[in-house]
């Protein structure tokens, strides 16, 4: 068996400082807890960072700074030179892996971007976390690069059996891996003043994600005016940036406000990350809606936290929530009310809170560091 001391795997972390949400979480936490693994079965790594946008997550949200001296070793290689000219290096290969800056020692590239870093013929891994429409040149794009990766890491069966199917690529370079869930958990314990268990007076309803077609924001907002109607005192939440369906939002709740009253909806354009724990426990309950979802890590996320989960029926998130959620059609109103006032119900109690949050228990990131980890070596005891 080869062994691996000295061969790093280097991956792209710009968006770990550089975004809170998204792909930006699932690298800040996966490096996070890459970094305290127990001694002996991580792999040394190597942090990529490329260009000059700001990095409003730097500091204690990396959890770098206090990393255990026995866990692996780590080091953070950045370059100032604009994503743009370094992009133009796929045209010089050993001058773009120069630029960028992995080293010798580096035996893999973790990429989160199907193209991007552009290092030549440097062997590659790939995280795939949603699916572009099929048809599309993004599509064509990535799976172009799970074709020509290693492996292929997914997040519930469902995308391992699309990226095999779909993309042709052979079963054994993909593995599923589990999602981190606990992020908002550890912070709100780590604040002096944290949000209690218990949720808010006004009953929130919480929608997180941008104001999007996929995410059907019309129709949260829609089964919402069904519940107001039918008398039930709650607030709708909505915690995302603008975004294709934002000018219908606009116009929509502008109506619902003329005939309900202003109040009854939040719209949170630039949600704070560090608000986003106690903002999560102080909810009643999550409406997730969404077109197509790999990862059930939203759903995870609130139910961790206490919160009842109506959603659409998604296969990533049917295969971990199962009967723990309640799945509804997006283009029927009176099902999603319907589900709504059981969730309000569900998340006022703190016992069947503090049930709901051993669902998404064994969803921790240790838990996704370590199936990364022994994904990889598997790929390098190939090569």
């Amino acid at each position: 068996m080869k062994t691996f001391r000295g061969r790093s795997i280097a991956l792209d972390y710009t968006a770990g400082p550089g975004h809170a949400p998204g792909v930006g979480r699932y690298v800040r936490e996966l490096v996070r807890a890459l970094v305290r693994l127990p001694e002996g079965d991580g792999l040394p790594l190597e942090l990529l960072e490329v260009g000059r946008a700001p990095r409003p997550m730097e500091g204690a949200p990396l959890g770098l700074d206090d990393a255990p001296e026995s866990g692996p070793a780590f080091k953070r290689r950045q370059t100032r030179l604009p994503r743009r000219l370094v992009a133009q290096g796929r045209r010089w290969p050993a001058a773009s892996r120069a630029a960028i800056g992995p080293s010798k020692a580096a035996a893999l590239l973790h990429r989160v971007i199907p193209d991007w870093p552009p290092v030549g013929q440097m062997a590659y891994s790939i995280a795939v976390a949603e699916f572009p429409p099929t048809n599309t040149q993004a599509a064509a794009v990535q799976a172009a690069a799970c074709r020509g990766a290693e492996g292929v890491f997914v997040f519930s069966s469902d995308a391992a059996e699309r990226v095999s199917a779909g993309y042709g690529v052979d079963s054994e370079r993909v593995f599923p891996v589990p999602v981190g869930s606990e992020h908002w958990e550890r912070e709100l314990a780590a604040q002096p003043q944290a949000m209690s268990a218990n949720p808010r007076e006004s009953r929130d309803i919480l929608v997180l994600g941008a104001i999007r077609h996929a995410r059907y924001p019309l129709a949260a907002l829609a089964a919402f005016e069904v519940l107001v109607q039918r008398g039930e005192s709650a607030r709708l939440l909505m915690c995302g940036r603008p975004g294709d369906a934002q000018a219908e939002f606009r116009a929509k709740l502008a109506a619902f406000e003329g005939r309900q009253g202003a109040g009854r909806v939040r719209w949170i354009e630039s949600p704070d990350e560090s608000k986003m724990p106690n903002c999560v426990a102080g909810s009643t309950a999550l409406l997730h809606l969404a077109e197509d979802e790999a990862s059930p890590v939203t759903p995870l996320e609130a139910t961790r936290m206490g919160l009842p989960v109506v959603a659409s029926p998604l296969p990533a998130f049917a295969e971990v929530l199962q009967a723990h959620a309640q799945f509804v059609r997006w283009d029927d109103p009176s099902e999603i009310a319907d589900a709504l006032e059981l969730a309000l119900r569900t998340g006022s109690s703190t016992t069947e809170r503090e049930a709901l949050k051993d669902v998404a228990e064994s969803f921790t990131w240790a838990a996704s560091a370590a199936a990364h980890c022994d994904g990889w070596k598997q790929m390098l005891q190939k090569r």
